[in-house]
């Protein structure tokens, strides 16, 4: 009975993930619909699974309360923008997702041990990249953009996969490829799991290359390759990291602000007008029109409905969002709420790099840095920021959990082994 329990937990988690990659929110969305029943469904039954099988944990709760917390102030302040949000409905739903799936988030990363997150995500990524493949082949008129979409004039030809767009498509395409990278580079003691990389790497590669887009370029490219950086600083001596890092920080700086350019580039490469993003123009454009929602914003999910007719008064575009990760965050819960997912973020890119270079859960802290990079960078010209739904916020969580548990076995350890030859602690009251 146990066994079978543990079976199925594999089987929620694997479909959990495949879910939050998006995958099939496009498939199960009827057609010219905002919205599909079925796929919030889906979402919510994650969450209160999760939920519930948290509940059912003791002491979980009360260790998510008293050690995990900063992983809740930014879905806390998600769910008090009802105070004033544009959409109490929208944010209700959109907040109520975004709880769900943290609850979700949660149970993985107490349910499982570091080695299996890692293969279940591998696993993951090899079953993305032959599904969409196979979609594809198999629904070519599905699969791809054609010249009758409603965006086929623009992308016809385009890969979209299981997804609405191609965009989307590229991005977890480019997530697909950095996972895949790391499962050959930690997948040694797994012989079939490594053979089944390096064909789905394949397809990934050809999919990238075939959907267009310049962010699954420029993602697919950039993310492995540092990582490969991060990955052989690992035999480095401390003296040597640092002056890696204080010589790529003016570097990375650098990049960061100059995506938009990196990213024009790439759509000359690509065949593609630069001009046709607009993207500069919309992010002045929302900056101006946030006004005085920009300290908390105008409602999780909802702020777009304020900022969107500002937009269009002052632009002249009518687009659905602000192109731009950050600013569409900062639409919905302002510099606050987005400034406390910064820091959530970098704080998780900070424990991921120290638990990677001492060795400490090798595969889940190249996962956690790598999944920090790719937010910080993609969000430049994507928009996949504290998302409901989201397997890039579900992985940051599960990330944090499982570095601060091992930080607190470590630092409980160190004391025991003081306390053993004769170390005391003086008393604080």
């Amino acid at each position: 009975m146990k066994s079978f329990f543990r079976i199925s937990e594999f089987a929620v988690a694997l479909f959990g993930l495949f879910f939050m990659t998006g995958a099939l929110t496009a498939y199960l969305t009827p057609q010219d619909a905002e919205t599909a029943p079925i796929v919030q469904v889906i979402g919510a039954g994650l969450g209160i699974y999760g939920a519930l099988t948290l509940l059912s944990i003791r002491g979980a709760i009360s260790r998510i309360l008293a050690t995990y917390w900063p992983a809740i102030l930014p879905v806390a302040f998600a769910i008090m923008s009802l105070a004033w949000s544009e959409d109490v409905a929208l944010t209700i739903r959109r907040a109520g997702g975004l709880s769900l799936t943290t609850a979700f988030a949660f149970w993985f990363a107490i349910r499982f041990t570091p080695v299996e997150i890692f293969r279940l995500l591998v696993l993951t990524a090899i079953t993305m990249a032959f599904a969409n493949y196979i979609y594809i082949q198999r629904e070519p008129s599905l699969g791809i953009h054609q010249a009758y979409d409603l965006v086929g004039a623009q992308h016809a030809g385009s890969w979209r996969g299981l997804f609405g767009h191609k965009n989307d498509f590229g991005r977890v395409l480019a997530l697909l490829i950095a996972i895949l990278f790391l499962g050959f580079m930690f997948g040694k003691g797994q012989k079939i799991l490594r053979l089944l990389i390096i064909p789905a790497a394949g397809l990934v590669l050809l999919m990238i290359v075939r959907t267009s887009s310049s962010q699954a370029v420029l993602l697919g490219a950039a993310v492995p390759l540092i990582m490969a950086v991060f990955l052989g600083m690992r035999s480095m001596s401390a003296p040597a990291r640092s002056l890696v890092l204080i010589v790529a920080l003016p570097f990375a700086v650098i990049g960061l602000l100059s995506a938009q350019l990196i990213f024009e580039y790439l759509l000359n490469l690509l065949g593609r007008d630069a001009t046709l993003t607009g993207r500069t123009i919309i992010w002045e454009g929302v900056i101006i029109a946030l006004g005085g929602n920009v300290v908390a914003g105008g409602g999780y999910g909802a702020g777009w409905q304020y900022v969107g007719p500002q937009l269009t008064a002052l632009t002249g575009f009518d687009v659905g969002h602000a192109h731009n990760g950050f600013l569409d965050l900062a639409v919905d819960i302002g510099a606050v709420g987005l400034g406390m997912t910064l820091v959530f973020i970098i704080w998780v890119g900070i424990l991921s790099f120290r638990s990677l270079m001492r060795g400490y859960h090798p595969e889940l802290s190249a996962v956690a840095l790598m999944v920090v990079v790719f937010s910080l960078i993609g969000n430049v010209a994507g928009s996949f920021l504290l998302q409901h739904n989201s397997i890039f916020w579900v992985l940051i969580v599960v990330a944090y959990v499982k570095l601060k548990e091992k930080e607190r076995i470590v630092a409980a350890d160190q004391s025991n082994t003081l306390i053993r030859y004769g170390y005391s602690f003086p008393h604080t009251s």
